[in-house]
């Protein structure tokens, strides 16, 4: 990846510009008044964009920008605050200070309600294993201010790794985290981004296997949680109790241990 600056950046945005390249060991080119598709073509690479309000990145073979927002969390997440229950939450039995396990992290939508969930008791952990939405989770979730202590708090709690799922999990301590949860599709608010689409199929090909699952099992205490299409024989095929929900093309599926 190459990061640079929006246009006529000030010498704040150059020096948080340079600082995100050291951080994140990506290569810094100075702006220059050359368009981002110029930046592409040159470099044949992904263009991190920092911007006056937000940074992005401009994908090698997509027009369109992508950016964090917690579109789809800020909802349940009002939902929520209001007393509704959150499937999620209910399927995975989260309650105040327990410690959750996201091997999928993405964008962090579900981990972002997990964290609204577990409190600041709790802890939440975050994997994700493509180098340019791990950066996004991880700078969107230090930074967005969505106008609610209690939803930017959770977002600041949650910690997140750049990783394959397999390899952190064969690193953690066996009985280390309550829940460990996979959602190995995107979400289909994300999936109708073309910039997502673009980054997808530079994804880590981190499909789940019995290996991935048995360890799995061997870091969570309480359950593990799987999130699919309905239709999807990954339930069945990895031993998940699948719950149907009629109205909704993803189920949840777990694996109790106790």
């Amino acid at each position: 990846m190459i990061i640079t600056t929006a246009g006529r950046s000030p010498s704040k945005l150059v020096m948080k510009a340079k600082k995100l390249s050291t951080s994140y060991g990506l290569s810094y080119k100075e702006r220059g008044g050359v368009s981002i598709e110029s930046l592409k073509e040159q470099y044949q690479d992904d263009i991190v964009v920092v911007g006056k309000e937000r940074l992005y990145i401009a994908p090698l073979y997509d027009e369109s920008n992508l950016f964090f927002h917690p579109n789809l969390a800020m909802i349940r997440a009002k939902r929520m605050f209001k007393g509704d229950e959150d499937p999620l939450i209910s399927t995975a039995k989260l309650t105040e200070g327990m410690s959750f396990l996201d091997c999928t992290l993405g964008l962090a939508s579900d981990s972002i309600i997990t964290s609204i969930a577990v409190g600041s008791s709790g802890s939440v952990m975050g994997v994700e294993g493509n180098p340019l939405l791990y950066l996004l989770a991880k700078e969107g979730l230090s930074s967005f201010s969505s106008g609610n202590h209690l939803f930017d708090q959770a977002m600041r709690r949650i910690e997140v790794f750049h990783s394959d799922h397999l390899s952190l999990l064969q690193q953690t301590k066996s009985d280390s985290f309550d829940v460990v949860y996979f959602d190995p599709m995107f979400h289909s608010t994300i999936d109708s981004s073309s910039g997502m689409n673009s980054i997808r199929g530079q994804a880590v090909k981190s499909e789940l296997t019995k290996e991935v699952i048995k360890e799995a099992m061997r870091v969570a205490r309480e359950r593990v949680v799987l999130k699919d299409h309905w239709k999807s024989d990954r339930f069945a095929q990895f031993g998940f109790t699948q719950h149907k929900r009629k109205t909704s093309l993803f189920h949840y599926g777990t694996i109790e241990l106790n």
